[in-house]
């Protein structure tokens, strides 16, 4: 089953507040879970191992603070690539540790890129690679400067 066949229909209530637990702490013990949702511990403890399995749930990690890390700068940076040479060139730069998101985009460039750094010379230095990279015609860069959200969460309560 290809993932644009993987569709919320295919999940019920249960699931879905299971995702919701999971979602805000995901070092929720599955008794945890059972207690709140008042059903057994093997029951919770076998749909979360096949919401997994149907890539559901992709992973658990914990979420740092980056500005404590020092790790604070962001930069959004749209690319114009060379004709055809999109998707190749995005997974290319998809490898760079600043590099936290690439999103293939409508408009006047290809590719929308989420870039995260310590300091602006290392932004710098980061933009004068990506400049030189075969396939790249062209960048705009913005930099932040204040995060007001940022939230990986999805929103499950509309569904």
């Amino acid at each position: 089953m290809s993932d644009h066949e993987h569709t919320s229909t295919h999940i019920d209530e249960v699931d879905r507040s299971i995702l919701k637990i999971l979602q805000s702490d995901g070092r929720t013990a599955l008794s945890e879970i059972a207690r709140r949702l008042d059903m057994g511990s093997a029951t919770i403890h076998e749909r979360v191992r096949s919401l997994e399995e149907q890539g559901y749930i992709r992973e658990y990690r914990a979420i740092l603070d980056p500005k404590l890390l020092g790790i604070d700068q962001v930069a959004f940076v749209q690319v114009e690539t060379t004709a055809g040479r999109f998707s190749e060139v995005a997974e290319r730069l998809a490898e760079h540790r600043e590099v936290q998101e690439v999103h293939e985009i409508t408009g006047d460039f290809d590719l929308l890129l989420k870039v995260r750094v310590e300091e602006t010379d290392d932004l710098s230095e980061f933009l004068s690679k990506l400049g030189e990279s075969d396939g790249v015609r062209k960048s705009s860069t913005n930099v932040s400067l204040r995060t007001v959200k940022e939230d990986g969460r999805l929103d499950l309560n509309g569904q």
